[in-house]
């Protein structure tokens, strides 16, 4: 899905820039030196690497006293030639053909514009006699030939390196530091620096939130919303509902982009886990995902504490090889640490499209009302001789149609709603809104209930094992919906407290209970719903 797709070579520069960063610093004392008064620009700029970008088969990096090696392959994909690259110093580490090639990229451009010709000792440059030190990076073509860049000290006053070509020439060439270090690559440079690597093929089956070790919320995927370019999914626990699908997706997107920033330490065993916060971890995301082939992957990440440096956490995001891991560093801006799963729930209690709806039966503590609609299809003509089809909704409230006609109107003033007055015209006409007076029409009026009715009656908290019926009390609401197909959702209340009633719909219990302060007071019914209820009164009343 083109959303999903992620820019694999601007997430290489920004780690590989980290990486320079640290490598700029690690120079060994008395490499600084002063630049030889006789250096000059170049006539033009000089290309350290001459091979080009297509025959370069090989790349080999010393840094830290570490070295890596990469060898270029061709292998058929699908028919077709493609390059894979192979670490061969260190088969633990599964080189990123994408991200290597980014790297050749960077490898063959670059360049420098000063040089410094005739030098009579390279020492005097932070290189060994010989030209040769501890950092380089080797290029090797298709043929065998090779390219080696020594790197030797730094300029501090401008923020150059020094490196030296075993050309077998005399020439020290001046490169811009942070362009040195993206050659000089580390594991870092051609690993997959991300948590959820190669997710924009493959089809979402599941996804797991642990918290501490337990399961906070799991959801499964039910198929593509038709249409759009996303998913659509159901809760599976702590409740069986349908989900919020943009909420999810949101969610599953920022975990397939998240970039991981560093590799904090490798060669961790789990006994190791609880000094980084890992065991259990704080929040761990598992993504469930049918491949091309049938075949179902699991990716995850694990996030514990914050860095020494409090900007970043440490996470896990692999099941390492022989019992041996390594911990990864996130930015704390781009992973969420802690989930609220009310977020992710459906909480209506009427949980589908409510313009199906053909009715609504209420009865809040034995007050009943009936709410109709009727639906059809009329043909208007514009002043041009145009002819449109239009749908067209009748409301009725206990038998009597809500006229939408601007004509009638009511004054409500702290949720009690009254006829329009001379004296409430006459508050209005200075504009002076102190006095919270606003008129209304009957259809506003009436979808009032309406709304007010859906906003409160969702689930505010999940309450896993449903309460044994001694403990539920009284019935103090109960809301039929019926659909035009027939298909009916019956929501009732039962009372829990003065405040809130546990929830069930067509008699099973809904997972949670609801909030009754926009329906009941302490004396269970309360004024918003009374004088909303008192306004449809007076709307029949003055309806002819």
């Amino acid at each position: 899905m083109k959303r999903y797709k992620t820019t694999i070579i601007a997430l290489v520069a920004l780690v590989i820039v980290s990486v320079a960063v640290a490598v700029v610093l690690i120079v060994t004392k008395g490499n600084n030196s002063s630049a030889d008064p006789t250096e000059a620009p170049s006539e033009e700029y000089v290309k350290l690497i001459s091979f080009e970008y297509d025959y370069i088969a090989g790349l080999e990096s010393k840094v830290n006293g570490t070295v890596i090696t990469l060898e270029r392959s061709i292998v058929e994909v699908d028919g077709k030639n493609t390059k894979v690259w192979t670490c061969t110093s260190d088969p633990s580490i599964e080189a990123n053909t994408g991200t290597v090639n980014s790297l050749v990229s960077t490898v063959v451009s670059s360049s420098s514009g000063i040089a410094i010709k005739d030098v009579e000792s390279l020492t005097d440059y932070g290189f060994n006699e010989d030209g040769t030190s501890d950092l380089y990076i080797k290029a090797t073509n298709i043929e065998g030939q090779t390219i080696t860049l020594y790197v030797g000290g730094y300029e501090f006053s401008r923020n150059y390196r020094f490196v030296y070509l075993d050309d077998g020439s005399k020439t020290v060439y001046k490169v811009n530091a942070i362009s040195v270090g993206r050659l000089l690559f580390q594991k870092e440079s051609v690993i997959q620096m991300k948590a959820f690597a190669y997710l924009t093929t493959s089809v979402p089956k599941r996804f797991v939130i642990n918290e501490k070790g337990s399961k906070l919320l799991e959801l499964e995927c039910t198929g593509i919303q038709e249409g759009d370019d996303s998913w659509k999914w159901r809760v599976k626990y702590p409740l069986e509902r349908k989900s919020q699908d943009t909420k999810v997706n949101e969610l599953t997107d920022s975990l397939k982009d998240l970039p991981l920033d560093s590799i904090a330490v490798a060669d961790v065993t789990e006994e190791e886990f609880v000094n980084y916060g890992l065991a259990p971890a704080d929040i761990e995301y598992y993504y469930y995902a049918e491949t091309e082939d049938g075949a179902l992957e699991r990716y995850f990440i694990k996030v514990g504490n914050k860095t020494e440096d409090g900007d970043k956490y440490y996470c896990l995001v692999d099941d390492g090889k022989d019992g041996i891991y390594e911990i990864y560093t996130v930015s704390t801006s781009y992973v969420y640490k802690t989930i609220n799963v009310m977020d992710y729930i459906d909480a209506y209690l009427y949980m589908e499209d409510s313009d199906n709806i053909s009715k609504i039966e209420i009865d809040i503590a034995g007050e009943k009302h009936t709410m109709t609609y009727t639906y059809e299809t009329v043909t208007k003509t514009d002043k041009d001789g145009n002819e449109t089809e239009e749908p067209v909704v009748t409301r009725y409230w206990d038998g009597r149609e809500a006229v939408d006609d601007d004509d009638i109107t009511l004054v409500t003033s702290g949720n009690r709603y009254t006829p329009l007055t001379e004296e409430d015209i006459a508050l209005n006409r200075d504009d002076d809104l102190s006095n919270d007076i606003q008129t209304v029409n009957p259809y506003e009026a009436f979808n009032w209930v309406l709304l007010s009715l859906y906003t409160n009656t969702v689930i505010k908290d999940v309450v896993l094992e449903e309460p044994a019926q001694e403990d539920i009390g009284e019935i103090v609401a109960s809301i039929t919906y019926t659909e035009n197909s027939g298909k009916v959702y019956k929501v009732e209340l039962f009372k829990r407290d003065n405040t809130t009633a546990w929830a069930y719909v067509n008699g099973e219990y809904a997972g949670g209970y609801t909030r009754t302060t926009g329906l009941f007071g302490d004396d269970y019914l309360s004024a918003d719903y009374a004088a909303a209820v008192k306004c449809m009164k007076i709307i029949i009343a003055m309806i002819p």
